[in-house]
C-alpha cells in the first residue's frame, strides 16, 4: 500500500525537525570539545614555558580569560593538576604534559569523530530538504486549480 502524499510530507517534516534539533545538539557538543582542546593547549604551553624556568624565577602565568599574573616560582619541578570532580594531584611537569598531551589527543580524536558524524548528518538533513521540497511540490501540483484528479 502506497503511503499518503499528505502522510508522507508530514513523516519527512516530522523527520527534519528531529534531524535539525540533533545537528544543533551534535554543534554544542563539537563546541565544547574544542573549548576543552583549547583549555589543555594553553596549559601545555605554560607547562612548556615553566620547564625552561629555574627555581624563584619570575615569570607572567596565563591564568585564562587573556589575564596574566606574575608568578615566582617555588617548585617549578611540580606542578597541581585537576583531574575531575574537583580531585587534584600533585606531579613533575613532565608526567603534567604527558597526561595533558594524552587529554589532546584523545579530544582531537573525539572531535574528528563528532565532525564527521555532523557532516553526515548534514547531508541527510539535505536529503530530507529535497524530499520534502519534492513532496509538497507534488501536493501543491494536485490541489492547484484547473487540474484533473
Amino acid at each position: 500500500m502506497k503511503e499518503d502524499p499528505q502522510a508522507k510530507l508530514e513523516r519527512v517534516y516530522n523527520e527534519q525537525q528531529i534531524m535539525e534539533s540533533n545537528l544543533n545538539l551534535l554543534q554544542q557538543r563539537i563546541e565544547v570539545v574544542q573549548v576543552y582542546i583549547t583549555n589543555y593547549r594553553s596549559g601545555l604551553l605554560v607547562l612548556e614555558e615553566i620547564e625552561k624556568r629555574k627555581e624563584d624565577e619570575e615569570m607572567l602565568m596565563n591564568v585564562g580569560g587573556s589575564i596574566f599574573v606574575q608568578a615566582k616560582l617555588v617548585d617549578p619541578d611540580r606542578v597541581i593538576r585537576g583531574i575531575g570532580n574537583g580531585v587534584r594531584i600533585e606531579q613533575n611537569v613532565a608526567d603534567a604534559k604527558a597526561a595533558i598531551i594524552e587529554a589532546v589527543s584523545s579530544l582531537e580524536k573525539q572531535y574528528e569523530a563528532l565532525t564527521q558524524e555532523y557532516q553526515r548528518l548534514i547531508a541527510h538533513a539535505s536529503n530530507l530538504n529535497a524530499q520534502f521540497q519534492q513532496l509538497a511540490a507534488q501536493i501543491q501540483g494536485a490541489t492547484s486549480p484547473g487540474k484533473e484528479e
